[in-house]
């Protein structure tokens, strides 16, 4: 069997070593993620669909990095993860404050994206206007719910640590719990198993939650944080029962998941 001369094979060690740099940098891989979602959600769904899903998970996640930003806290950008969602990356904040703040700055940024898009509707009419309309506003309803890695769950997470109850710490454990069942029972898999990692991490704090080296929340901070993220969920089922009451194109997907 002829050996390759030795020209082909330092031209294939070359070769190999530039694929590799490629593959090591951050940004083909960004890339690579994102054609990867947005390919597997089309052949799920459709075109249009994994086009308003890619969309509003990238803004979602622009609204954590502008608020990591805002802190002046270090950002490696956003990730999308295919057929799972989006997060944003960055340094840990230091206090409960920015932690919330962080938290909820994704679903706040994805209401006023349903907000945008809502009147885009009424002024063209446009399927595909409303059908963006009505997925943000169900995305960013669904990572307010109480357990984490959601984003509700990282605001319920600050809310309770900085009270220091002991009490009121195991209520989030079970409450978590009693979610992660409802979802794996009936359907909801992938919230479900997210539910199983924020269980996870709950019960790892279980010694060390009394020494919580973050600064809390004072009792004000407290009750703005909760006055904000109940009104913000409010907004968002307000906005998609709005969006189902006119009958708007993509909205009975989110009023199905809502009513299941």
């Amino acid at each position: 069997m002829r050996s390759q001369p030795p020209a082909s094979r330092a031209h294939l060690g070359v070769m190999i070593g530039i694929a590799f740099k490629l593959f090591k940098s951050v940004k083909v891989l960004k890339i690579a993620l994102v054609g990867m979602a947005l390919s597997g959600w089309t052949i799920m769904f459709s075109f249009e669909f994994a086009a308003t899903l890619l969309a509003v998970l990238m803004f979602h996640e622009y609204g954590h990095i502008r608020a990591m930003k805002h802190f002046g806290i270090a950002t490696k950008g956003i990730y999308i993860i295919p057929f799972v969602g989006g997060i944003a990356v960055g340094e840990r904040p230091k206090t409960h404050w920015q932690d919330l703040y962080i938290a909820m700055m994704g679903p706040v940024f994805g209401l006023l994206m349903s907000v945008a898009f809502f009147v885009a509707y009424l002024v063209t009419d446009s399927h595909f206007m409303g059908l963006v309309a009505s997925i943000s506003a169900l995305i960013n309803l669904v990572n307010l719910l109480p357990i984490l890695p959601l984003d509700g769950g990282r605001v319920v997470k600050a809310l309770v640590y900085s009270g220091r109850s002991r009490f009121i710490y195991v209520g989030l454990v079970v409450i978590s719990g009693l979610i992660m069942y409802y979802c794996f029972t009936n359907g909801f898999a992938l919230i479900g198993f997210f539910g199983l990692m924020g269980l996870v991490d709950l019960l790892a704090d279980w010694r060390s939650f009394d020494q919580d080296p973050k600064a809390k929340l004072d009792a004000y901070g407290m009750v703005f944080s909760l006055v904000w993220y109940l009104l913000t969920a409010a907004a968002l089922i307000g906005m998609i029962v709005w969006l189902a009451a006119l009958e708007l194109p993509g909205s009975e997907l989110a009023t199905a998941i809502l009513n299941a």
